[in-house]
């Protein structure tokens, strides 16, 4: 009998045991909050990190002086508040009091100092060193003709007070530093670990609402609720971001209930999704376009690229892609309304090919592109109309993103899928690209002229003389040269669990999960 009850009483302490596991299991994902990225993140450095894969990690492990709201408005975020001086070159920011980074030490202004010399050293390679350049002696650090980073326009004045020296006045200068690339970063913690091997978890230290738990290699990255968060925060206590690169298996998922959102994603038909109370569109400042590798043979030559911008009928897209509006400006004409760019007219597209004096009948174009479902939608459509008009043979090269970007660095094909995503709120965000210094110009492509237009409209504090500058460059970009040919403006396509509260987009596409709530 005793050996009876024992037996009886072990099974009774397993099954408790199970269903303390199980309910803890359960409550555990009733506080999570699950959302999908197209790749894997090519960096968590965001000194480094340049795609919009990384964008919604960057925006909630960390934080910057300012950041933009659900409303796209300007708000304080490490920054307490900010004066700027009478000429509009000196900014002094004030930083909140008791901030700590996650490890428990306070944040210090010298922290941004050392991330912005960081991001201005040419070995640091960073796509967006460029950002900086504004401020007095920026440039000429960056280039090697300064070496001495005191005399760079940015210093710590005190633990809590940063000071900002501009070259000039630039009116939306301030918008830069909602950037990630800007955020302050912690020298202790990259020459202890060797300055990149940092960003692991366990190691990597941040200041946003979470912080980096796991990171499972082309799975699944976690995040989990920093107790030291200096705000408020939802009762989401665990983030799981799944890498699903295509936008089928994505909606799957969600259907299924392994997402709780969705974004930016391909719909074949909205008319169907309209009517559902999880769905919503948002506006979204981003562009698709076709680029070029102007120094490959042969679209080397001005001619074959004006004869292939002409040769592409945009009217065709709406069936294809049902959230874009056509694209001939690189900046959103609800922005600025500009009248620009080549239309489609296969005769003038036949006419510059023959004055191009290049042999097409056996001519092959290579077109690089992301393995991602949007990308191969406009790729099979470009091919299609390119044989159409043109009988050009164009072979797609579709790869994983991380090895597109390699080859996109190396500017390895002919043509190229791209799409940029606004950084901030400015016409600059999407002419600035293309500087000849622009680490994010792909194209091998610049003009000293160009870029003289895109840098005065910069400190242009006129709107009708800023217009007409951005007018002037983009003639020389997308009419003159033909360096890129915009197709497509975008618009954010979402789905949200009805479980999911305060869940917000703004217009660059990016939302802050600190303020989200899951309901049980």
């Amino acid at each position: 009998m005793g050996f009876s009850v024992r037996i009886l009483w072990s099974m009774l302490k397993l099954f408790l045991l199970i269903f303390w596991i199980t309910s803890k299991g359960l409550a555990a994902q009733k506080e999570t909050f699950t959302f999908r990225i197209r790749s894997e993140v090519q960096t968590l450095d965001w000194n480094l990190a340049h795609t919009f894969v990384e964008a919604d990690l960057m925006l909630n492990l960390m934080e910057g002086l300012v950041a933009f709201n659900e409303r796209s408005e300007l708000v304080g975020a490490l920054a307490l508040r900010w004066e700027v001086s009478s000429d509009r070159k000196k900014y002094t920011f004030f930083l909140k009091p008791g901030v700590t980074w996650s490890d428990g030490l306070p944040l210090k202004a010298q922290d941004f100092v050392y991330s912005w010399k960081r991001l201005l050293t040419q070995m640091t390679a960073a796509p967006y060193a460029s950002l900086l350049f504004d401020l007095v002696g920026a440039e000429d650090y960056f280039r090697g003709t300064l070496t001495d980073f005191r005399r760079v326009g940015v210093q710590a004045l005190d633990d809590r007070t940063l000071q900002v020296q501009l070259r000039a006045p630039i009116a939306n200068w301030i918008q830069i530093l909602s950037f990630w690339a800007t955020f302050p970063m912690r020298q202790d913690i990259l020459e202890k670990y060797e300055n990149s091997r940092w960003q692991v978890p366990g190691r990597m230290v941040t200041l946003g609402p979470y912080m980096l738990e796991s990171h499972d290699w082309n799975a699944r990255i976690v995040l989990k609720a920093n107790p030291r968060y200096h705000g408020t925060r939802g009762n989401v206590k665990q983030v799981v971001v799944h890498i699903i690169p295509e936008d089928s298996k994505a909606l799957q998922l969600y259907e299924q209930g392994g997402l709780d959102c969705l974004s930016d994603w391909m719909a074949s038909d909205l008319k169907t999704w309209m009517g559902r109370a999880d769905f919503k569109k948002y506006p979204l400042w981003k562009i698709g376009f076709l680029g070029f590798s102007v120094k490959h043979y042969p679209v080397s030559n001005v001619y074959v690229r004006k004869a292939i911008a002409q040769a592409l009928d945009r009217s065709k897209l709406a069936a294809l892609l049902p959230s874009v509006q056509p694209a001939f400006s690189l900046i959103p004409s609800d922005w600025m309304d500009f009248k620009i760019g080549f239309r489609f007219d296969p005769l003038a597209a036949r006419m510059d090919w023959k004055r191009s004096g290049v042999e097409g009948n056996t001519l092959k174009l290579h077109y690089l592109l992301p393995d991602w479902e949007r990308s191969s939608t406009m790729a099979k459509w470009i091919q299609t109309e390119l044989q159409k008009n043109l009988h050009l043979q164009v072979e797609l090269h579709p790869l994983p993103h991380q090895t597109y970007r390699q080859h996109l660095t190396l500017e390895s094909h002919d043509l190229w899928d791209f799409a940029w995503k606004a950084d901030y709120l400015d016409p600059d965000t999407f002419l600035s690209l293309f500087l000849k210094n622009s680490g994010n110009n792909m194209t091998g492509w610049g003009r000293a002229d160009y870029d003289r237009l895109v840098l005065q409209a910069r400190v242009e504090s006129s709107l009708v003389v800023q217009k007409k500058k951005y007018l002037e460059a983009q003639k020389i970009l997308l009419e003159k040269e033909v360096v890129v040919i915009p197709i497509y403006y975008d618009s954010n396509l979402v789905l949200v669990k009805p479980r999911v509260q305060n869940l917000r987009f703004n217009g660059l596409g990016s939302f802050y999960l600190k303020d989200v709530s899951v309901s049980f």
